[in-house]
């Protein structure tokens, strides 16, 4: 009780002083990612990222696959950054019962699967799949989730958690707890952002999760807002998403924004939108010069695969 207290009255000190300006940095413009879009065929993804100017990939995992079969796909995307992505509906390191141990054990067998890899960065989620929120419980996904970071920094790996559209992830406040007990760093999903029913205390819900969390974002997932049935949604124009792209801006510590979708069109459209947006709002740098590519119109095969898009 104590605790939360304590992380009440500095989550509010931080908003205050960032209100003025103390705390806002703009940093350098952040390299670009993909998801895995064509699931575990890196030789596409390589071939479709390096021809539009993509600097890295979003690796989701999957449970299914060998690690064998794992280390020869990562291998192949030597040339770019690779982060990777847990999202796994049924898997949560905050259930309330023995599921959490279950749970716990394949996390920590992942975080060793992205060490092989020598990977830096893995994203959990807790809420994910619509999980009842009467079977989690927020102690024990405290506890949980900074077990998870530490025995990632033995491997190298920064734990991020991912904000949701529901749950506690939800709430800019309690994700903010989240984080400040267990150590986490930060993935910041604008869209989930967007479709969430937080309470808007005071100014935005994007300007909350940016401001509580300063210095520890690490990680965001860029694309207009999540439709149920439908998922996620690319930005029709700049002005979309405008407004939380100048609140991420001030994330010095974000260095790397996913567009998080899979479809083909609107993926080379958002990041037509977002080379508009960094060239008129980053600091540039003499290696900037040249480096954004115009998305180029993608092949025949590249057309095949429309997504739904979850997470």
């Amino acid at each position: 009780m104590l605790y939360s207290i304590v992380v009440v009255i500095a989550i509010e000190l931080i908003y205050l002083l960032s209100r003025t300006g103390l705390v806002y940095h703009i940093g350098m413009k952040p390299r670009i990612a993909i998801c895995n879009i064509f699931d575990q065929d890196a030789d596409r993804l390589l071939e479709f990222a390096t021809l539009n100017g993509f600097e890295g990939i979003d690796w989701s995992l999957d449970k299914e696959q060998s690690e064998k079969a794992f280390t020869k796909q990562i291998e192949k995307l030597s040339g770019l950054e690779v982060r990777f992505h847990c999202a796994f509906p049924g898997l949560d390191f905050a259930y309330a019962d023995c599921r959490a141990d279950s749970s716990m054990k394949l996390l920590t067998q992942i975080i060793e699967q992205v060490a092989l890899v020598r990977g830096k960065h893995l994203t959990v989620h807790t809420g994910f799949g619509h999980v009842p929120a009467n079977e989690l419980d927020f102690k024990k996904a405290m506890n949980n989730l900074a077990i998870l970071v530490e025995r990632g920094k033995q491997s190298g790996i920064c734990i991020s958690l991912e904000n949701l559209s529901s749950h506690w992830t939800s709430d800019p406040e309690l994700f903010a707890e989240l984080i400040a007990y267990s150590g986490a760093g930060v993935t910041l999903d604008i869209g989930h952002v967007h479709a969430s029913n937080a309470p808007d205390r005071v100014g935005s819900v994007c300007e909350r999760y940016v401001l509580l969390n300063h210095g520890k974002i690490v990680n965001a997932h860029i694309y207009h807002t999540e439709q149920k049935g439908f998922g996620h949604v690319a930005p029709g124009n700049l002005d979309d998403i405008y407004d939380r792209l100048e609140l991420l801006r001030r994330a010095e510590s974000c260095t790397w924004w996913v567009i998080e979708l899979k479809n083909i069109r609107d993926i080379l459209h958002t990041r037509t939108v977002l080379n508009h947006y960094s060239d008129r709002s980053f600091v540039q740098t003499p290696s900037d010069s040249g480096k954004v590519k115009t998305p180029q119109k993608f092949s025949e095969g590249f057309n095949s695969h429309v997504f739904k898009n979850s997470s």
